[in-house]
């Protein structure tokens, strides 16, 4: 049984605080979620654990953006992979955390993420 780490399959960057995202899920609007890196396949969100209870896996974050202004500004579809510190008869953290993966993405958006990804590897290994 491999890791999560081993289960990647696209380069991440973390990412600091000027970073977030905004989406809707299950009707509610999500503002300014706090992410911690971010990668072609996906992002790792910080959530209120009041809000835990909506994130189960595979559910579907629609008009995902990713609110830096280094980055794409297209909307896109996203699902959630996993939830960290969320489950229920665990003790809940504060804040809970959220694998992301984005299932559609606009051409355009995607070729910009791409390159701001290598630049950012690149100043990271520099």
């Amino acid at each position: 049984m491999g890791t999560l780490a081993d289960r990647r399959d696209t380069r991440r960057v973390i990412v600091g605080p000027d970073h977030a995202i905004s989406f809707t899920l299950k009707g509610y609007s999500y503002h300014d979620v706090r992410i911690t890196n971010l990668s072609m396949g996906g992002c790792f969100a910080l959530i209120s654990a009041r809000d835990a209870r909506l994130f189960m896996r595979g559910a579907a974050l629609e008009n995902l953006i990713l609110l830096n202004p280094e980055l794409p500004k297209e909307p896109m579809i996203a699902t959630v992979s996993y939830v960290l510190g969320g489950r229920p008869g665990q003790e809940a953290l504060d804040p809970v955390g959220v694998g992301i993966q984005f299932l559609c993405m606009e051409e355009r958006a995607r070729e910009s993420l791409a390159t701001w990804i290598e630049a950012s590897a690149a100043a990271e290994q520099a």
